[in-house]
């Protein structure tokens, strides 16, 4: 099954410079503390870790040696920076790294067996209301599935931990949605593949996202600051656990 995003081409500035989106999300969360626990929850190597997408390749930091490591981004700003600036840091241990420009959708063109595990890190809200298509068809091709999303969005819920930031966001909360709008399209959340319209309606709150991990079949949910990390296991691996 193949479920194409739209694709709408122009990016934010947050969406074209990876350094600049770096440097803004590692003020908005806690970044090493999310990453290096995704990294625990995955587990020491040898194993295959596919990460959708993989964005500025920050998840590879904390990774064990071992991993053998894919990622894939529709973004081609964010694959350069990984293969100029993250690949040459010394903290990058992996010796196996593929890395793929393509549509995180187009399950049909990954390589080798299934996946021990797929990696959905704050994206779900980004491809809505194909969210539910993209954990289904992951399911089908991963023996765990990590999902890592904000359950706060919007400027008058977040919280960041920069003060500068913290001042931009209670500023943001008294934009009137039309100049939100242009704000968003030209700086912010825009990525270039699914429009404003469509990402304004993802509406799930801290209560309604666990509810629908639970629904989708997560049973571990741990909360981050203003995130959840929630589980999946195939049916196959629980039964060799018990």
């Amino acid at each position: 099954m193949v479920v194409k995003t739209e694709f709408i081409g122009f990016r934010s500035l947050l969406y074209r410079s990876g350094w600049f989106y770096n440097a803004i999300t590692r003020r908005l969360y806690d970044q090493d503390k999310k990453f290096s626990t995704i990294a625990t929850l995955i587990g020491k190597g040898p194993k295959t870790v596919l990460d959708l997408p993989c964005g500025t390749g920050y998840l590879m930091r904390f990774l064990h040696p071992a991993i053998d490591y894919e990622g894939a981004d529709l973004n081609h700003r964010f694959l350069k920076r990984i293969r100029k600036k993250e690949l040459k840091k010394r903290n990058i241990k992996l010796t196996k790294i593929n890395l793929q420009h393509k549509n995180i959708f187009d399950f049909q063109e990954y390589r080798g067996e299934k996946k021990d595990v797929i990696v959905l890190c704050d994206i779900l809200h980004h491809i809505y209301p194909k969210h539910v298509d993209l954990i289904n068809i992951a399911k089908k091709i991963s023996n765990k599935i990590i999902i890592c999303e904000p359950y706060v969005i919007k400027p008058k819920e977040i919280s960041a931990h920069d003060k500068l930031l913290k001042t931009v966001i209670f500023i943001g909360k008294y934009l009137p949605k039309s100049l939100f709008k242009i704000v968003d399209f030209l700086f912010l959340d825009n990525d270039g593949i699914n429009s404003y319209q469509m990402r304004s309606q993802w509406n799930l709150n801290k209560k309604s996202l666990k509810v629908f991990f639970k629904t989708m079949g997560f049973k571990n949910i741990y909360k981050i600051s203003d995130e959840f990390i929630a589980i999946w296991e195939s049916q196959d691996i629980m039964e060799v656990q018990a």
